[in-house]
């Protein structure tokens, strides 16, 4: 593929390098939104199909994105969300452990306090340091998972610098304890390839502003067997078997909706939200997950060589994801500073990242700091120039 730059409404003198922090919009996703505000102002063009119709179009193509099918598909409004979902479902006792990864995204954390309340506890497999980091990192994490464990909860690639982990052999892993396996691929959906058929986790969650480029305020969960009964966090109407009627929503009903639609937020029947989530599954889908993570590769391969060559570390593509990846800086490195001037390196150890990242910005080059790395995240607008100006400002740190 070659550069989708002119798809999007980016300044000409702006590197925007940060989609892990947000996706701009497609104008095509853009278009959808505008278009579904304005017919929501004339609710008589709204009938009874249009709480679900559109709604069936998106889980299905939703479905797609992780070689799953349409029934165990809910569309969420966050990620917190979907995980809420699935905490609600797990009882856990005193002395099991959580097996989380450091320096996890908060909303991954936070869904678990239930279970801590219960008595179980986190058991935080941190990032080690030196050669080889990802494979280490992963042979920790199955270390980690023993027969106490109730739940093991991660993220496909490090939300602060992309570092892959194997899901299969942690789904493998998980199973043979008996451990519920939930995953939050917010930053990866889209781009690197998932397969709920060869992980087998209990539950996978998305988020779509990201990596999806769609809006914020709608995503979906995969959800597996373990969560077909489960009693959803929303008691809607709307997820009511035989709700598509009108005219009989007083003849109330116990039954759910089939499949996961249980724990659909009601927030699927938001107009501009839905169209806009369909409108950027189509636009990922005419890009296709394979050539963007082929195209990120290319465009970005020549500024790792020359970062690496200033003192950065960067970690090795099998290592991480394409579209996000962290700079650790060179020892004395103001990484704040950096992070103000880029986004996803990891810098020499004593960079300040903070005077890093405004130096940056005042370059017109957004990047975010995350821990102690700077997060680099392009996607399909981004091209070679992009990292060539990121590279020649840190050469001016």
């Amino acid at each position: 593929m070659t550069c989708r730059r002119a798809d999007f409404d980016l300044p000409e003198d702006l590197v925007y390098l940060n989609s892990a922090y947000m996706g701009p919009l497609p104008r095509a996703v853009r278009d959808a939104g505008a278009a579904a505000l304005a017919r929501r102002a004339q609710p008589w063009q709204l009938g009874a199909a249009d709480f679900f119709e559109p709604a069936e179009r998106v889980r299905a193509q939703c479905a797609t994105l992780v070689n799953g099918d349409a029934e165990s598909i809910a569309l969420v409004p966050t990620a917190a969300w979907g995980l809420g979902c699935v905490a609600a479902q797990i009882q856990a006792r005193a002395g099991q452990n959580i097996v989380v990864l450091g320096e996890q995204f908060p909303s991954n954390i936070y869904a678990w306090q239930p279970l801590i309340a219960q008595g179980a506890h986190f058991r935080v497999v941190s990032a080690p340091n030196g050669e080889q980091r990802a494979a280490r990192w992963n042979a920790a994490l199955l270390e980690a998972i023993d027969a106490d464990t109730v739940l093991v909860a991660m993220e496909q690639a490090h939300w602060t610098d992309g570092t892959l982990f194997d899901l299969t052999a942690v789904g493998r892993r998980a199973r043979e304890v008996g451990a519920w396996f939930v995953i939050d691929a917010t930053q990866t959906v889209g781009v690197m390839p998932l397969d709920v058929h060869a992980v087998q986790p209990d539950a996978l969650v998305a988020h779509c502003y990201k990596s999806m480029l769609s809006n914020y305020g709608l995503g979906f969960a995969w959800y597996g067997p373990r969560m077909q009964q489960g009693r959803p966090t929303e008691q809607s109407w709307l997820l009511r078997q035989g709700a598509q009627d009108f005219a009989r929503l007083v003849d109330y009903q116990d039954a759910y909706a089939p499949g996961m639609r249980r724990f659909d937020s009601s927030t699927r029947a938001n107009p501009v939200l839905i169209g806009m989530l369909e409108a950027a599954l189509d636009y990922m889908s005419g890009c296709g997950a394979a050539r963007i993570r082929t195209y990120l590769s290319a465009i970005s391969r020549a500024f790792v060589e020359g970062v690496r060559t200033r003192g950065w570390r960067v970690a090795d593509e099998s290592e991480r994801a394409p579209n996000l990846f962290g700079l650790q800086a060179p020892k004395g490195t103001d990484l704040e500073r950096v992070r103000t001037l880029l986004a996803g390196l990891q810098a020499p150890k004593g960079t300040d990242l903070e005077r890093v990242r405004t130096l940056l910005a005042q370059r017109r080059i957004h990047v975010s700091v995350r821990g102690s790395v700077i997060r680099v995240s392009p996607h399909v607008y981004n091209t070679p120039n992009d990292f060539a100006r990121l590279l020649d400002a840190l050469g001016h740190l």
